[in-house]
């Protein structure tokens, strides 16, 4: 029976299309799944090389971002080195009492006021008495503190003390300076000044 079915398959004029279509099938049995797997891993290949070179991009440019952040901590802590806060007050204090003493001045009155709070904004200004419009939020306060500084003194010793004052490096802004002459002749004055200070502090959680 076997040998029958073999003979008629010889024998018959379709044999080459059947062995070709035969061997196509098995072709793409066969080989269909290798081609998926090879561009499989061939894609998982490119991905694997586009993420190792965003790595190596990344690890270069470290050094330049370390160096960026390192600039802005500078800048911040001489930011806030100027800046008068609560803990920063007392020292502020001694240096104001020292300036006028030194300069050979005598305080006639010397006031530091509570601090006033407004928040921060982006942009913003510290002598803006209101929140500008179209700003946005920042997680920080604006504190601002009036002082309000009376001497009096000779004219040189006066000139002496602002010139001290001058170099205080706080930040500062002078709202208001006045002075009169105590003698008449000049030679003798009294100078009344109101300064603001400021300081950013983080708001409370």
């Amino acid at each position: 029976m076997h040998d029958s079915l073999i003979r008629k398959f010889c024998e018959s004029r379709y044999r080459w299309a059947i062995v070709s279509t035969a061997t196509a099938l098995f072709a793409l049995l066969v080989l269909l799944p290798l081609v998926d797997e090879f561009f499989d891993k061939r894609m998982s290949r490119t991905d694997l090389a586009s993420r190792l070179e965003t790595a190596r991009r990344t690890a270069e440019q470290l050094p330049a971002f370390e160096k960026q952040v390192a600039g802005v901590r500078e800048q911040l802590g001489a930011f806030e080195a100027r800046t008068i806060d609560e803990a920063g007050l007392a020292g502020f204090r001694s240096r104001m009492v020292d300036a006028v003493r030194e300069s050979g001045c005598q305080i006639r009155r010397f006031e530091v006021s509570p601090p006033a709070q407004r928040p921060w904004m982006d942009p913003d200004s510290p002598l803006a008495e209101t929140q500008p419009n179209a700003s946005a939020a920042t997680p920080f306060l604006l504190e601002r503190r009036n002082v309000v500084l009376a001497v009096d003194g000779a004219m040189s010793a006066v000139q002496e003390l602002l010139a001290r004052l001058e170099k205080e490096q706080c930040l500062s802004h002078p709202r208001r300076l006045n002075m009169q002459s105590v003698t008449g002749t000049g030679e003798a004055v009294t100078l009344e000044m109101e300064l603001w200070l400021f300081a950013l502090v983080r708001k409370s959680a």
